[in-house]
């Protein structure tokens, strides 16, 4: 698998959060919405976001460089005329494995002069404010010197930057407010606009045109893994064909997104016997307490607007090829935690994730050749497990 598929297969989800609170400083930031240019541009939807104003996480609002193992990388940002600069401040994700960088200004785009340098930690969002004399520059530049050897999230050959501002010499530009919308609050997905995802909203008005078009016996909400089970109809029928089902997922949803769509009507006017929930995969860069917290919002959300309904809470499914992936032994807590809420009777819980690895605990490419969306072959292994406990719940 190469590096762009690895990084394309988690970026559906889009491994981070929604939108955070940010002070508009005093002075004008000079970055804003210039263009720029990398010297290891990424093909993968991460190519956009680093003057956009935002400290979303999401592809599209956080930059990343491309799948190169080569360092150091370089990107400029053109401020398209000189200006007299004071502050250039960065960020950093939770995720990825970006490590020193280097800030050089230049006046004409061939001799730069270093501004400053940072370390930043890893599995932390963090920001830093270069400060120097006043220097007129026309481009600004980050070089990524190094990286951490440990992969958070992502290979370790991306290195991600949340966002560069610049700003003229005088008063200290305020801190930005870095960090996750928390994943037990509604959030909707936004596009790479700021705006509400278009696909995201186009999915959550089909499902509440789905809610008022018939009954539903059995509701399956989530992310992508779920959404795809509308690939494989002939054994989404088998199965469940005869219990009036419905499909809830959305590609890259995280537990955010699915409390957004409930306190906007997903659940309105309908009567499941068997909600199937799958969600937190697209969370993992976040601690695993968090991500707990996520999954225990949304089900207590659904027993609160579906008080007649009982939930299968499925144990979130393995993620990278090989059991030594850092995800795993973070989902092996997370499911821990998850069985908890198995109370016998209105929340069971169902943790299939041994059925889909090799006996080495890899993942073959037979059930999920992106070591994340099962194939035709990795949702049968689902149905069978699940039916079963299914069958049980939703027995009268």
């Amino acid at each position: 698998m190469t590096n762009r598929m690895l990084l394309a297969a988690v970026a559906f989800a889009s491994l981070m959060p929604a939108p955070v609170a940010f002070a508009a400083p005093a002075q004008a930031n000079l970055a804003l919405h210039k263009p720029f240019v990398s010297s290891d541009p990424n093909d993968a939807g991460w190519n956009q976001g680093l003057t956009d104003g935002s400290w979303l996480f999401d592809a599209g609002k956080t930059f990343a460089m491309g799948g190169s193992d080569s360092f150091p990388k370089t990107v400029t940002i053109d401020l398209k005329a000189p200006a007299l600069l004071g502050y250039v401040g960065t960020a950093v994700p939770q995720f990825g494995s970006t490590k020193t960088v280097e800030l050089s200004l230049s006046a004409d785009g061939t001799q730069y002069t270093k501004a400053g340098s940072y370390v930043f930690s890893q599995n932390k969002a963090e920001y830093h404010l270069f400060r120097f004399a006043p220097s007129t520059a026309q481009y600004i530049r980050l070089t990524y010197a190094d990286r951490y050897p440990d992969s958070v999230g992502y290979p370790s050959v991306f290195v991600f930057t949340t966002e560069v501002t610049a700003y003229a010499p005088g008063d200290v530009p305020p801190v930005p407010q870095i960090g996750p919308e928390p994943p037990d609050a509604a959030a909707p997905k936004f596009g790479s606009d700021g705006q509400i995802d278009p696909s995201f909203q186009e999915s959550h008005e089909s499902f509440l045109k789905r809610g008022k078009e018939g009954p539903i016996g059995v509701l399956f909400i989530g992310d992508s893994i779920t959404h795809r089970w509308l690939g494989v109809q002939d054994i989404w029928q088998k199965y469940y064909g005869q219990y009036d089902p419905a499909d809830f997922g959305i590609e890259g949803d995280r537990t955010e997104h699915v409390l957004w769509r409930f306190a906007n009507g997903e659940l309105d006017g309908i009567h499941p016997k068997v909600v199937v929930l799958l969600i937190g995969t697209n969370n993992i860069a976040l601690a695993a307490e968090d991500i707990i917290k996520g999954d225990t919002a949304v089900v207590s959300e659904i027993h609160r607007r579906l008080p007649d309904a009982k939930v299968l809470l499925m144990g979130i499914f393995p993620r990278g090829a090989d059991a030594s992936d850092p995800a795993r032994a973070k989902i092996k807590d997370v499911n821990a935690a998850l069985a908890k809420l198995d109370d016998g009777t209105k929340t069971r819980f169902l943790d299939i994730g041994n059925k889909l690895l090799a006996p080495d605990g890899s993942i073959t490419k037979e059930i999920m050749p992106d070591a994340l969306h099962p194939t035709a072959q990795g949702y049968q292994i689902w149905a069978d497990a699940m039916q079963p406990l299914l069958e049980e719940m939703m027995k009268p």
